[in-house]
C-alpha cells in the first residue's frame, strides 16, 4: 500500500530518491590504493640510514671506549710494577693484551689492534702507551669507502714511579 505524501515529506526508500546523493569530499578509495606503498617506499630507505648510523655511532663509541681502557690500563702496568723502562714497556704491552683478550676471546671482533709502548723523558721519566684501531665500521664502511680507512686511537702518558 502506498501512501501519499505532501510536500516536503521524506522519502525513505524506493525508485524515486535520486536527488538524494551523498557528496564525498575526498576522492574515492581506489584512487588513493598505493599511496601507501609508495610512501613506505619513500621513507624505509631513510628509517634504515637512521637505525644503522645510529647503531654504527654506538659501536664506535664503544671501540673508542675499550681502546682508551685499555691504553690507560697498560701505561698503569708499566709505571707501577716493573724495575726498568724495557720491563716497563713489556708489561705494558702485556695488559693491553690482557685487557683486549680475556679468556682468549676478543672483545671488539673484526676491529685490527696496534699497541705501542715508548719511554718518553721529559722533566722526569714517562711511559706513553698508544693504541690504534683499525676496521672499525660495521656496515657503513661495507657502503660508504671513508669507512673503510677510519682508525681510532687512544694514547695515555703516565710518569714512572721508578727512577732509574
Amino acid at each position: 500500500m502506498r501512501t501519499e505524501r505532501g510536500p516536503g515529506a521524506p522519502n525513505f526508500g524506493g525508485d524515486d530518491v535520486k536527488w538524494l546523493r551523498i557528496r564525498r569530499s575526498s576522492p574515492s578509495p581506489d584512487s588513493e590504493a598505493g599511496s601507501v606503498a609508495v610512501e613506505f617506499i619513500i621513507l624505509f630507505p631513510l628509517f634504515l640510514l637512521i637505525v644503522v648510523g645510529i647503531v654504527e655511532f654506538g659501536h664506535l663509541w664503544y671501540v673508542d671506549h675499550v681502546i682508551t681502557n685499555a691504553s690507560r690500563e697498560g701505561a698503569r702496568a708499566g709505571v707501577v710494577y716493573p724495575n726498568t723502562t724495557a720491563q716497563g714497556i713489556v708489561a705494558a704491552k702485556a695488559a693491553v693484551t690482557s685487557y683486549l683478550n680475556p679468556n682468549g676471546t676478543n672483545i671488539i671482533p673484526g676491529v685490527t689492534v696496534t699497541t705501542s709502548a715508548t719511554a718518553v723523558v721529559n722533566n722526569g721519566n714517562y711511559l706513553q702507551v698508544q693504541i690504534k684501531a683499525s676496521n672499525v665500521a660495521l656496515v657503513l664502511g661495507q657502503v660508504v669507502p671513508a669507512f673503510q680507512t677510519m682508525t681510532l686511537q687512544a694514547t695515555t702518558t703516565m710518569r714512572m714511579e721508578f727512577q732509574p
